[in-house]
Parts: structure tokens; sequence; C-alpha cells
């Protein structure tokens, strides 16, 4: 895992450069009960919630290699599968269309997330068309290979602070309504990993 690949991938969480299809997402309250589930297609968003999707998106790449970004490996069994893989792989090929694979991972991750609150796992689908360059780093038109993946990010939710605010309509200081608010993601990954500007089933960027 390079940084130069993953940098590659934020540099397209931009307006003009983002090919995200769907974003779907499932809000699950401290008693690890979901409250919500959706699915949107990400072109269609308001333009507030399409920026503040794409922040969240690219914090998941933010961090050091080898520090707060890993490569994971997929360990096999004597068949030479691994389950959680697999899921995956059918999630990525869907292209987050087949609610069946979408729940068996909300699910995977409500049972194995250990955080005390409320909680929102978003996944993105993207197809990226990966242009060939010399080693120079000279764009070529032709395409390598169109990079499909998922990118997952699970983001806390957290009631406001109580504080006061002015109400311009009664003209009015008053204590301000608390509302629940989606934080930037505290855990996330791509999968598959992209290495060496290719994608690689075999491990994940976490």
């Amino acid at each position: 895992m390079r940084r130069k690949d993953i940098l590659e991938l934020k540099r397209r969480f931009k307006k003009e450069q983002c090919t995200f299809t769907k974003v779907c997402g499932c809000y699950v309250n401290g008693e690890k009960h979901t409250i919500l589930k959706f699915r949107e297609s990400f072109l269609n968003l308001d333009e507030e919630e399409y920026f503040k999707y794409l922040e969240i998106a690219k914090k998941v790449l933010s961090g050091t290699i080898g520090n707060n970004i890993l490569e994971l490996n997929f360990e096999v069994n004597e068949d030479f599968t691994n389950e959680r893989q697999t899921s995956l792989m059918q999630l990525k090929n869907s292209q987050l269309k087949d609610d069946a694979y979408l729940d068996n991972l909300y699910d995977l991750i409500i049972d194995n997330y250990d955080y005390t609150g409320n909680f929102l796992i978003l996944f993105f689908h993207d197809a990226y068309d990966v242009v060939s360059k010399t080693r120079d780093n000279i764009k070529i038109d032709e395409s390598e290979e169109v990079y499909e993946y998922v990118l997952c990010a699970i983001c806390p939710v957290s009631l406001s602070e109580p504080g006061l605010r002015y109400f311009e309509q009664q003209n009015e200081i008053k204590a301000r309504i608390r509302d629940w608010v989606v934080e930037s993601p505290t855990n996330g990954f791509v999968f598959p990993a992209f290495i060496d500007r290719s994608a690689d089933v075999n491990s994940i960027m976490y």
C-alpha cells in the first residue's frame, strides 16, 4: 500500500471528479437497535448533503500508513475462501442494490463494533476508470482497468451540546433545541484495497 495510491483516490472526492453512484446508511442506537436504513443515488443528493458525505469519505482515507491506515489481508480456510471476503465481494458486485447483502454487512458490524452510543454505518460505491500513466507520471488516454470498490465509514452520532441561541422571529434569547449530529468517522475501510493502482481483492485498506 502506497501513499500515492491513497492520494489518487482522495483527489477524486471532489464535486467535479467524484463518481460515487450510491450511498447507503444504517442508523443504530445505543442498544444496538436499527432505527433507520436508507439508499440514495449520490448525484441526486442536495448540494450541502453531497459535500458532507464527501467529507466523511475523505476522512476514511486520512492519516498515516502503518499508523492509522492499515492494509489488512484476509485469512483463508482449507477451501481457500474467507466468508467476510465473499460477503464484501457480493456487496461490491451488487453495487449496493441488494438489501440482503447490505443487511448482512450491517448486522456483522453492529454485532462486532464495540461502541457505547448511537452510530451511523455508511457504504459508498464507486467505479474508477484508472487511466494509464508513464513512469514519469504523464497520463495516457487509455484505461488500465475499472477499479470498482465500496467504502465504509462508521460515524458516532451524538446529541449536540446544550446552549442558548437567538430566535429571530420572537426576538428572544432562549435555550436552543438539541439535535443528533453525525460526527467524523472513527472507523472505516475500502474494499478491495487499491494497491499499485489496481484492485487487490485479498486485502482491505482499514
